[in-house]
């Protein structure tokens, strides 16, 4: 399907609403109820185009800064040493830190990991009390580490993004929307 000169993948499955999704490689896809029709679905596309024309945009935008500043091409074993002491920067970041925050939050123990993510910059599985943090966090200051932890503690309690949610970040991080804001400007 194309609207508006923009190519879109339309797939359809098992889902309960159609969902839009820019992927890093700027392929934009739609998830789609099977019951679906093809009108329904370029209206749900039509009706979020200026938020799409922004994310595309946005992502071209970072595209050009980074061959802008990119440095000569690592080798595969520069890149897996680099890549090693940012994990172990960030690692010795989070392990105290973590734990600062889920005590103070009077959460049970809880476990994460440090991996490579292409769209997030954390994940949490509530029924194994399971947290990953994207490895790129290592790039990002403090402030905006610390609201990571603290949103994936969070989804320990709320599994979603409700008002009880937000709630709970804004009691431990008053300001979790600028850093939100400040680490999307920074992607």
């Amino acid at each position: 399907m194309t609207v508006e000169g923009i190519e879109i993948e339309v797939q359809y499955k098992n889902v309960r609403g159609i969902r839009l999704v820019v992927y890093p490689d700027m392929r934009v896809r739609v998830s789609a109820p099977y019951l679906s029709d093809e009108d329904e679905v370029r209206q749900f596309v039509e009706s979020r185009m200026p938020w799409l024309r922004r994310t595309l945009a946005k992502m071209e935008e970072r595209k050009r800064r980074q061959k802008d500043n990119e440095s000569p091409t690592l080798t595969p074993l520069q890149q897996l040493v680099e890549n090693q002491k940012r994990y172990q920067r960030l690692m010795a970041y989070l392990k105290p830190r973590f734990e600062y925050w889920r005590e103070r939050m009077e959460l049970p123990p809880a476990r994460f990991s440090i991996r490579s993510m292409q769209t997030r910059w954390g994940s949490c599985t509530p029924a194994r009390r399971t947290i990953r943090f994207n490895l790129a966090l290592a790039d990002q200051p403090e402030r905006n580490i610390d609201y990571i932890i603290v949103h994936e503690l969070a989804h320990l309690r709320h599994a979603n993004h409700g008002p009880q949610f937000k709630a709970l970040l804004t009691r431990y991080i008053p300001d979790w929307q600028a850093r939100r804001k400040e680490l999307k400007d920074n992607e």
